[in-house]
């Protein structure tokens, strides 16, 4: 079978756990929602390995588990380093785990810049995908990024996994 072929037929079979071992720049994802577009990167949150393979930083950095995945929160802020395409805008896909009714706020920064503010609530304690679109004069000319999570009076979400995606494919 051949290469291209295996690697979507195992992540439609074992889902988002293969994606870190799979290259950098995958053209599909079998994750609801982000089906067709690219993916360019990937940061595993509670993966020491890929934590350092991205620059993780923080302040007041704590680990847990959430359905079975790790994550990292932190008192005051987050950052990881992810890559990304330096002609297009770019969406920061970013997995959480749920909140359980409390309400996280956080700005989303990149190299430095603000590019929003956000609040992440959920129902439950199940891992939320949340969609966060970066303007396209903070990502162009760039092939990677500085992602920061900062909390707004309060700490970060719960950080699962956080992925550069390319929103058309070429």
């Amino acid at each position: 079978m051949p290469g291209h072929l295996l690697r979507h037929t195992c992540v439609a079979l074992l889902g988002a756990a293969l994606l870190a071992a799979a290259p950098a720049v995958r053209t599909a994802d079998a994750r609801p929602g982000l089906q067709g577009r690219r993916v360019v990167d990937v940061v595993q949150a509670g993966d020491e390995q890929s934590a350092r393979d991205h620059d993780a930083e923080g302040e007041g950095v704590t680990q847990g588990t959430v359905a079975g995945r790790a994550f990292r929160q932190a008192t005051t802020w987050l950052r990881y380093t992810l890559r990304t395409f330096d002609d297009t805008e770019v969406t920061i896909a970013c997995l959480c785990g749920g909140t359980q009714g409390r309400p996280f706020t956080f700005e989303l920064l990149i190299d430095g810049q603000a590019a929003g503010t956000h609040t992440l609530t959920s129902p439950s304690a199940d891992p939320v995908l949340k969609e966060y679109r970066v303007p396209e004069k903070l990502t162009l000319g760039k092939t990677k990024l500085s992602v920061t999570l900062r909390g707004v009076n309060g700490p970060t979400p719960g950080v699962i996994e956080l992925r550069t995606v390319q929103e058309h494919l070429e």
